[in-house]
């Protein structure tokens, strides 16, 4: 089927018509139109588009390019640096001024490399339009959701989530789930005549909707997208930048007043404290920490977009990188959703032929449009049709069967054995073990001459025939699921299927501990599903609800949790996940409410996806360590100046090549460099023991020139060269721990930046009011720079065990508090 897609929100109109004459074809479809639902016309079609009565989308999900560049322009950092930037050229240094250009600069290097990840990652979002079945001209025809127009009539099956307010004409079983809207997952039967809200999805049967509501008059522009975007941050990368922007945007005015004061009292020169004041507040702000992060996602985004990988909400790159264990379904995800029929058995004396026939009857009858319903329908077509349907049960996720009541015929009723049965009986579960065991898809269909008029089955009934459905294990399965257990990474699948067939199908594709597996249908809700969780691999004969507790389970010992599903079943759990994957070949629904779509629904794909979030976290740690020692040094020295009564040691001007030269360029290089090595720690953790190292040893040095400046009688500015030149070696030691590994770029880049600083500090020594080099202050340089270097590492090796200690005391504590648990 062709697909007619939009490339922008809002659709030229000769566009919209053209793609309406070539885009459209009528679909081969076993869906029956009645007789009295004829659709709208071509012509009503484009009168109400020309009116406005179409369904364009109200929202964007992605931040628009003008958001990008006021949210990274019009920062409150941003305008304390515009501030002091303004305050030291009114005071007569224009030159200290030079800073904010360089954040000028690097903002719009940011900006633009962002709004270059949008574009990549809008495209895609285009091409995982979802598409609805619309009835035009008496025809059935597929079109996207941007093509509805007021008074369309469409054709809702399973899985697929309401896209517009409507009221059902004709309905034939159709349930629907109204939890992304109520919070509440009660099934809800839709007769004709009942309004049906966007947002809500099909969870069984069909229905043909009239649509009342396109655009922003219907329900789902208010409700649907809150529904897709109010899972709660889990991102610790996040909430820990946030706690540090929160704390320095309490501290720094008061600092800034106090130490502003203390200079004017120790220099008597308003120019001269300005520019003490302005040295010292600029390196406490991390102002491109922020943009680099925000740009790391992005650019992580549009790369995985390259790749086929649609993420719909950015700090789920951060979680899929922690990501420790990863819940699968077996269709979808082990096997490629292809179906084979392998063979017909029949039962208590059945001909072979009566069984086609009531088969073929029945598939006529039911108006299921999964795989299964899709497989039988193909090896039972009908051929004559004899039989007149009484009452139709569609195969819902929960009761694991489907059914139809012939008049003079009975009901009959196919499905798992498990749940059409209470207890399966032992001649029947002897018959079917073989088949289980060697991984197939068995059901069964029963027959008793009861009408079908409550889910609930009768206790008489009786077994007429047994189908083997093989299932298609994908080629790269086993590779996949290698690759994750080499990286610690726990997988445990979930399925709706006999737990003896998913657990032999496991074993086939290679996951470990297959062999462990539990008939969720025994399990009672007393259960305790954190002991269960931990001990079992396989989940067969699992429910929606079931689903969900699982999930819960894991999270509560502790687990970081990723969720991968494709139907309507899995929508609880990818809602309960701390990152949910969705197939693109699966329900619209599931799509909805997941984090990341798989378009080539190939789940080989999420090891891109976990080594572009490492790749994502790991560059962030390391480019955070490195701005965090200039706002943690400059924090301390600016308090600690308060009181000292001494002129600053620094000037915005020679802040600006150290900053430039071993933080800002250097980050921007290292956040866009591979780096797929395993998340170890925590994020605030992993920077304090590069950032605080740094920090302490700048701080130690300035402390050091201060005293040997008073003792010396030096005078500020041959202090103010010094402590420049070993800030700058100190940030050039930071740099190399924080770039490890090195290879041959990083080497190059090292010195190329560390030439750079030397030939400022040797050659523009008055542009930077630098004095000489070869003066008696040389007897100062040499050893200082040999001793920093010896207490950057002794404090390094300090700060390391120390973390250790507080990493393996808090890891004690989660052990008992999970063993409680369990």
């Amino acid at each position: 089927m062709k697909k007619v897609f939009r490339k922008k929100r809002d659709i030229d109109k000769e566009e919209f018509l053209s793609s309406e004459k070539k885009g459209q074809e009528i679909m081969n479809s076993d869906i029956r139109i009645p007789n009295n639902i004829k659709g709208l016309s071509d012509r009503e079609v484009q009168q109400r588009y020309a009116e406005g009565k179409y369904n364009k989308e109200v929202e964007d999900l992605s931040r628009t390019t003008k958001q990008i560049i006021m949210d990274n322009a019009l920062t409150l950092f941003n305008f304390i640096n515009l501030f002091l930037a303004v305050a030291v050229f009114a005071v007569g240094y224009p030159k200290n001024a030079l800073f904010f250009w360089i954040i000028i600069i690097n903002t719009a290097i940011g900006v633009i490399q962002e709004i270059h990840a949008k574009k990549t990652i809008d495209k895609l979002s285009i091409v995982n339009k979802t598409e609805v079945i619309a009835l035009r001209e008496g025809q059935l025809t597929k079109i996207v959701q941007d093509e509805i127009v007021l008074g369309d009539v469409l054709v809702l099956t399973l899985g697929n989530q309401v896209p517009s307010d409507g009221i059902v004409l004709h309905g034939e079983g159709m349930e629907v789930d109204e939890s992304l809207l109520t919070g509440e997952s009660d099934k809800i039967t839709k007769q004709d005549g009942d309004k049906i809200m966007s947002g809500s999805f099909i969870t069984s049967g069909l229905g043909f909707v009239e649509i009342t509501a396109v655009g922003e008059d219907n329900f789902v522009s208010k409700l649907s997208k809150e529904a897709k975007t109010e899972k709660p941050s889990t991102s610790e990368l996040m909430n820990s930048l946030n706690l540090l922007i929160k704390g320095l945007t309490f501290a720094i005015v008061p600092i800034g007043l106090l130490l502003f004061w203390s200079q004017y009292q120790s220099t008597q020169s308003f120019p001269k404290t300005v520019l003490g004041v302005s040295g010292a507040l600029i390196s406490m702000i991390p102002e491109g920490l922020m943009l680099l992060t925000s740009v790391a996602f992005a650019v992580g985004a549009a790369n995985l977009a390259r790749k086929q990988t649609l993420i719909q909400r950015l700090s789920c790159i951060e979680t899929l990188a922690r990501v420790d264990t990863i819940c699968l379904d077996k269709t979808g995800t082990i096997t490629d959703g292809s179906l084979t029929f392998k063979e017909l058995i029949p039962q208590a004396g059945f001909p072979a032929s009566e069984i086609e026939r009531a088969m073929s009857e029945m598939m006529a009858g039911l108006s299921d449009q999964n795989a299964t319903a899709k497989v039988l329908r193909s090896r039972f077509p009908l051929t004559q049709t004899a039989w007149k349907v009484k009452e139709v049960v569609p195969f819902s996720s929960d009761r694991k069967w489907s059914g139809v009541t012939f008049e003079e015929k009975g009901s009959f009723v196919m499905g798992a054995p498990e749940f059409i049965y209470s207890e399966v009986p032992k001649d029947l579960r002897e018959k079917l073990a073989p088949y289980n065991e060697q991984g197939d898809r068995v059901l069964i269909l029963v027959h008793f001459m009861d009408e079908l008029t409550s889910p609930v089955l009768p206790q008489q009934k009786e077994t007429v025939a047994i189908f083997i459905i093989a299932d298609t294990i994908r080629e790269n399965a086993v590779d996949t699921f290698s690759y994750f257990s080499k990286q610690d990474v726990t997988l445990k699948v979930i399925s709706g299927d006999n737990p003896i067939t998913v657990s032999q199908i496991a074993k086939q594709a290679g996951i470990a501990g297959a062999e462990n597996f539990v008939d969720m249908s025994t399990i009672s809700s007393s259960e305790n599903f954190n002991e269960l969780v931990e001990n079992t691999t396989v989940f067969g004969r699992v429910t929606p609800y079931q689903k969900r507790e699982l999930i819960q389970a894991l999270k509560q010992n502790g687990h970081t949790t990723c969720m991968t599903g494709d139907g309507v079943n899995d929508i609880l759990s990818l809602r309960e996940a701390d990152v949910s994957v969705a197939m693109a070949s699966g329900s619209d629904a599931a799509r909805a409410v997941s984090d990341v779509v798989l378009l080539n629904s190939d789940f080989s794909s999420m090891i891109q996806v976990l080594n572009e979030g490492r790749r994502v976290i790991n560059n962030i740690e390391r480019v955070a360590s490195m701005y965090m020692v200039k706002t943690i040094y400059s924090a301390i020295l600016a308090v600690t100046f308060i009181f000292l009564f001494l002129p600053y040691p620094f000037a915005p001007l020679q802040l600006t090549p150290i900053n430039t030269l071993t933080v800002g360029i250097p980050s921007f290089i290292l956040a866009l460099e591979p780096n797929y090595q395993r998340i170890k720690g925590h994020f605030l953790t992993n920077i304090l023991r590069i950032s605080v190292p740094g920090a302490l040893t700048v701080v130690f040095n300035i402390l050091v020139l201060q005293l040997a400046g008073i003792w010396f009688d030096l005078s500020h500015q041959d202090v103010s060269t010094m402590c420049v030149l070993l800030t700058g070696c100190v940030g050039f030691q930071v740099l190399l721990r924080a770039a490890r590994p090195l290879d041959l770029k990083k080497k190059i880049m090292f010195g190329l930046l560390l030439v750079t600083f030397l030939i400022c500090f040797l050659f523009f020594g008055d542009f930077f009011m630098l004095t000489s080099l070869f003066t008696r202050n040389v007897l100062f340089y040499l050893p200082l720079i040999l001793g920093s270097r010896s207490i950057f590492n002794y404090i390094s090796l300090f700060m390391t065990r120390a973390i250790y200690e507080v990493e393996k005391r808090k890891e004690n504590r989660q052990i008992k508090k999970k063993k409680r648990v369990i």
